[in-house]
């Protein structure tokens, strides 16, 4: 019985394979996965040497394509019914030396998540990453497709990595498509990489560093095992190891959660909270309420020192692209002190697409109000604003 692969790192356009110096990521060329396209090398200076390489796709007159010139697809033989990690770059770079980056559509499962890339001339690549279930197939086709007349479709690199855990975003089912809109490691700078080895991550999850100047930033030194109270996706040490902190136990931590779609979507969000870089490990147990759009949705006692608690917020209903997240400090455990500040140390803050019916698709970037109300009757936990 074939297995399929578990973690995929395609360098798209490469003509070589390469190992990261820094994560020891094995990088492969794409020529097993697509049979179609050219491969292009970026004039532009890039740290990230998996960027300077694409595969473009022109049109060429003709198609031996699944029968449409303007659709174009990788073939990634996965284990069929599995959770995998699928994320898709891509880096213009002016690479044709026009200086006009293009637009086009990224699909993926059939065609029923449809996701609108829009690139620049900007140095910093552009990802889109989903958690994704796989069909009973162990094939999973990656397509881009061309949507504007003489705007050629461009890919820099496609990873994909099997997340073998029920744990790990467990609140999604076989008929979601969690898509990324933020993934954050607070209270670092950016000196602290965004991607780490496999042994501290094994997700291959990309953390941004973020301070914020409002905030206290705190790092613990040792990356340290901590104990999670819900075992939960499993954040690398690394990052729960430092955290942002309200100046005193009045100020509430509040983030604006920007979202593509600038329609109705649901959300899924999920925070990681641990004290230990707070430097107080005598402290009283600290208390937050966790609000979204000014509506208390959790309040969770902490754990103390070496302790971690996952809180996990789903479904939310968010409207006009951008949600506001405020983490607030409860109630003080002595009549003569206050309580200690709110913290918050890691996010992630997923879209929901419903891919219950793959003949119709899910888009990010253009409405779909039909896929909420399908979704909505497959929550079971509907929480009514």
């Amino acid at each position: 019985m074939f297995s399929g692969e578990t973690w995929l790192s395609i360098d798209c356009g490469a003509r070589t394979p390469s190992v990261d110096a820094l994560t020891f990521t094995q990088w492969v060329t794409d020529d097993k996965y697509i049979k179609t396209g050219e491969n292009k090398l970026l004039s532009t200076p890039t740290n990230l040497f998996e960027m300077s390489t694409l595969r473009s796709f022109p049109k060429l007159g003709n198609s031996n394509n699944n029968n449409n010139s303007n659709k174009y697809c990788y073939n990634l033989p996965l284990k069929s019914q599995s959770k995998y990690l699928v994320r898709a770059g891509f880096y213009y770079g002016n690479y044709d030396n026009l200086k006009k980056p293009p637009t086009f559509n990224l699909q993926l499962r059939s065609g029923s998540v449809n996701v609108k890339v829009t690139t620049s001339l900007d140095l910093d690549p552009i990802y889109h990453e989903f958690i994704i279930f796989t069909t009973e197939s162990s094939d999973f086709d990656v397509c881009l497709v061309e949507t504007q007349e003489d705007e050629v479709p461009f890919i820099s690199t496609l990873e994909a990595t099997i997340i073998h855990e029920q744990e790990v975003y467990r609140l999604m089912n076989k008929n979601m498509v969690l898509y990324l809109e933020s993934r954050i490691n607070y209270g670092v700078d950016q000196s602290v990489p965004d991607r780490f080895v496999s042994l501290v991550e094994k997700y291959n999850r990309i953390w941004k560093p973020q301070e914020d100047p409002r905030y206290l930033s705190s790092q613990f030194g040792p990356n340290i095992p901590i104990s999670y109270s819900v075992e939960e996706n499993n954040p690398p040490d690394v990052v729960i190891n430092s955290l942002i902190e309200a100046h005193n136990a009045s100020q509430s931590i509040v983030l604006p959660i920007n979202f593509r779609q600038k329609s109705q979507v649901l959300a899924y969000f999920i925070l990681y909270f641990d004290v230990t870089a707070a430097y107080k490990p005598l402290e009283e147990p600290r208390t937050v309420s966790i609000s979204i759009d000014g509506k208390i949705m959790n309040t969770t006692q902490l754990p103390g020192f070496l302790r971690g608690e996952v809180v996990s917020i789903f479904p939310i209903k968010v409207n006009g692209g951008v949600a506001t997240l405020s983490i607030a400090s409860v109630g003080a455990t002595t009549s003569t002190s206050l309580p200690p500040p709110a913290i918050l140390n890691a996010m992630e803050v997923f879209s929901v697409l419903d891919v219950s019916d793959v003949g119709r698709s899910s888009v990010v970037g253009s409405s779909f109000s039909l896929v909420m109300l399908l979704l909505m009757l497959y929550c079971t936990e509907w929480i009514d604003f």
